[in-house]
């Protein structure tokens, strides 16, 4: 059962220090995690909820009467603002907070707890500025920072809201922050249909202020975030808010409009955007020390990138890099982002321009530049394509450079993360790496490469056995590794290779290979070694391998993927080995599909190789009656139904014709 809050008693003496104000319509959903976080701060310090319902037909107010009685109806009249002002007007503390139902307050709040709890400093302050993450989904791994005014001390001043949408009260100075976070998580849990109307809504709403005040160029900039899905709209509302900043350029959101029409058409025209780049800096004083450079020197990285400027792009990318240093450091003015989220200002953002350098140095070819860079970047936060890219990036530089021990440690950084499609990803470009090089030399080089990085890891086990194949002991270090591998998904092809080569018995494992992957990486090995058919030829029918429907898909399989690559067998060999395939292959059909149901009539619905083997058995069953003509008639028949068997069968049935010719 949840527990009221108890803000202040009426007949208690004690002073109020903070007044929580809230507006809500239809909140029910997450309107109780708003209050429960608040819970904390108000058993820390004297505080009051005020509430105010502007028509919520769900359990909204029913919530909100669990956590105070100061809970009350407001008529909507389209003003934002006139709702903040009633709850404002009910407050009775030294100070003002604002929040909405979809936010939440962090778990950490003894910033808050001590700045509220010490009188001399709640009296140094008119305004206070929190952090407010706004995330982008539902992972809440996207999300974009803004600090904003959401405490005002209520004094002697006339503090009120102002604005019908975006409303606001003024700044007062002096100015302080919280580093606290308020997370907002209003537009990554709703259908794209619910934002869309929440979006129009509010844009109804700041197109009437607009008609009011066309000259105002904070209603501009809200403006632009609005129309974003009305490009001519939002082009309009861009090059009149920079016409106005010609006159007013230090304007509190001058930074901003410039940030908003630099991103605007990065895409669409991205030299005119490189223009306004520049103008950012024109009677702007030092944009150093200003936090939306940050925003401005990232988006003119990122558009130098893909116009292939990649020298310039380098160079912003490292400004960029170091103006985030200095906001993490506290360096930078941050009255931007109390304007206006700040792209740029996460760790996501600033590993991804790690990536991006790399990419531009790559494409420089100064590989070792870029090999520097690599190190600094945490893969951690690197999403699906960017991850993969850089993996490419990555083997193009170590290939380049052939030195291997790069591509090993972030194998290694990668296996801690518990990221299983991440590891595959990395276990397929090592492989990949790896199967590139042609000789055993150079193999057995990049073995010794990847072992000398000092790191760890099961690939570093399987590169220990590259080296050491052939030795004692070798083939009951190669038997555990092969049984203690607890996902086959890419890697560890090589593994199977040196298997089949020294003719150890991997049956068992077989049984917690996929097939398709097993397939895939049997194809890989016969592609990368042209000794394969000749080790499968030796590695014969390991008994085995029959007592199972899987593992006789296995051995079957290598016979398969031998037979396409059996150019280095001599043609006796060859032959053993091509009917070796077809036996199993049939075997295997036959095991799969009941012989007393299929019949040729039926066979249609069997994939084409499976035909093959349906039609070679027959085949062989009248050879093994004696009926030659019917044995030629049934391979033909198997070609027929698969096309990618003729070299098998063309030498099949010349074999055939010479033996019998004899």
């Amino acid at each position: 059962m949840k527990v009221k809050i108890n803000t202040v008693n009426k007949q208690n003496d004690e002073k109020i220090i903070l007044s929580i104000g809230m507006i809500v319509k239809n909140e029910e959903k997450v309107l109780g995690r708003c209050l429960e976080s608040l819970k904390p701060l108000m058993a820390a310090i004297s505080c009051e909820l005020i509430i105010a319902d502007t028509g919520s037909t769900d359990s909204t107010v029913e919530i909100a009467k669990r956590y105070t009685d100061n809970v009350f109806h407001f008529e909507w009249i389209n003003d934002f603002a006139a709702a903040r002002n009633s709850t404002l007007e009910k407050a009775r503390g030294q100070w003002f907070m604002f929040l909405d139902a979809d936010e939440y307050l962090d778990d950490d709040i003894g910033e808050m707890v001590h700045f509220f709890s010490i009188p001399e400093l709640c009296q140094k302050y008119k305004t206070l500025e929190i952090m407010v993450r706004s995330y982008c989904n539902p992972e809440k791994t996207d999300y974009a920072d803004g600090c904003l005014a959401r405490f005002h001390r209520l004094d002697e001043d006339h503090v009120r809201f102002i604005g019908s949408i975006h409303e606001g009260i003024g700044l007062r100075y002096p100015l302080g922050y919280f580093s606290t976070i308020l997370h907002h998580t209003g537009y990554c849990f709703y259908s794209d249909l619910q934002n869309r109307n929440k979006k129009e809504r509010n844009l109804a709403l700041m197109r009437e202020e607009y008609k009011k005040n066309p000259d105002d160029i904070r209603i501009l900039s809200h403006l632009l975030d609005g129309c974003a899905f009305e490009s001519l709209e939002e082009e309009k509302y861009i090059e009149e808010a920079l016409e106005l900043l010609k006159k007013n350029r230090r304007h509190l959101y001058g930074n901003v409009v410039y940030m908003q029409a630099i991103n605007y058409y990065k895409k669409i025209s991205p030299e005119y955007s490189l223009e306004l780049c520049s103008d950012y800096y024109k009677d702007a004083g030092d944009c150093s020390r200003y936090v939306a450079t940050i925003a401005v020197i990232l988006h003119k990285a990122n558009i130098l990138s893909a116009l292939a400027r990649y020298e310039e792009a380098y160079k912003e990318y490292i400004n960029y890099m170091k103006l985030y240093r200095d906001y993490k450091d506290d360096k930078l003015d941050i009255t931007d982002i109390s304007a206006h989220p700040v792209y740029g200002l996460t760790d996501y953002d600033y590993d991804k321009s790690i990536y991006s350098a790399v990419l531009c140095l790559q494409k420089l070819r100064r590989y070792e530049e870029a090999y520097s860079m690599l190190e600094k970047l945490d893969v951690k936060g690197l999403k699906g394509e960017e991850f993969r890219t850089l993996l490419g990036t990555l083997r193009e530089i170590c290939k380049s450079q052939k030195n291997y021990k790069m591509m090993a440690i972030y194998y290694s950084k990668i296996e801690v993360l518990n990221d299983k499609d991440k590891l595959s990803l990395a276990l397929f470009m090592l492989e990949s790496v790896y199967y590139s090089l042609v000789t055993t030399d150079e193999r057995h080089r990049y073995a010794i490469d990847v072992i000398n990085s000092g790191v760890s890891g099961k690939y570093i086990e399987l590169m220990n056995l590259v080296i050491e194949q052939g030795t004692d002991g070798f083939n009951d270090k190669l038997l555990e590794f092969v049984n203690n591998v607890d996902n086959w998904s890419d890697g560890y092809a090589e593994a199977v290779y040196l298997a089949v080569k020294y003719k150890v018995d991997i049956s068992a494992a077989v049984d917690n290979m996929n097939p398709k992957i097993f397939r895939s990486q049997l194809e890989t090995i016969a592609n990368a070694n042209d000794d394969f058919a000749g080790y499968v030829f030796e590695y014969g029918i390991p008994e085995s391998f029959m007592t199972s429907i899987k593992r006789l898909y296995w051995i079957t399989s290598a016979c398969e993927k031998a037979s396409y690559r059996s150019f280095s067998l001599n043609d006796d060999d060859r032959y053993d080995l091509y009917v070796r395939f077809v036996s199993l292959l049939g075997d295997y059909v036959l095991n799969i599909y009941n012989p007393e149901v299929l019949n040729d009539d039926d066979i249609d619905i069997l994939p084409p190789l499976y035909q093959f083997g349906y039609f070679m058995s027959h085949a062989h069953t009248l050879l093994a009656e004696g009926d030659k003509i019917g044995y030629i008639r049934g391979m033909k028949k198997a070609l027929i139904h698969c096309e990618s068997m003729k070299e098998i069968i063309e030498f099949l049935l010349e074999r055939f014709k010479r033996s019998n010719s004899d």
